[in-house]
């Protein structure tokens, strides 16, 4: 069984004096967290800049099962640079979720 962390925000948490919740979570994972790190290089590579690549994934259960992979920017010079944004892969199919909008966000996080 996996350890998990459960973050609660909102409206109305920083009052809460007891809670009493159960959670269960079945989701389908065919993809995994390497497999889509590598996805994720390889698209950052061949359609963002060189000098880009894929860091540690999340997994994200919401309606959609996904690997969140943050883009780092990394430099010849200084290594790791930074997170300029993050790409989803759906964890189930291995299809990454990305859209020129994503691909221009990330482009202008780099500059």
């Amino acid at each position: 069984m996996a350890m998990t962390t459960i973050t609660l925000t909102g409206k109305g948490v920083e009052e809460v004096q007891a809670l009493d919740i159960r959670i269960s979570v079945e989701a389908i994972v065919n993809i995994s967290a390497e497999m889509a790190r590598r996805k994720v290089t390889g698209w950052l590579v061949d359609e963002v800049g060189n000098m880009l690549i894929g860091g540690k994934p999340q997994l994200v259960i919401s309606q959609q099962t996904v690997w969140r992979v943050p883009a780092i920017l990394t430099s010849f010079n200084i290594g790791t640079v930074g997170e300029v944004g993050t790409i989803d892969v759906d964890a189930v199919t291995g299809k990454l979720i990305v859209s020129h909008k994503l691909k221009q966000r990330i482009l202008d996080n780099v500059h």
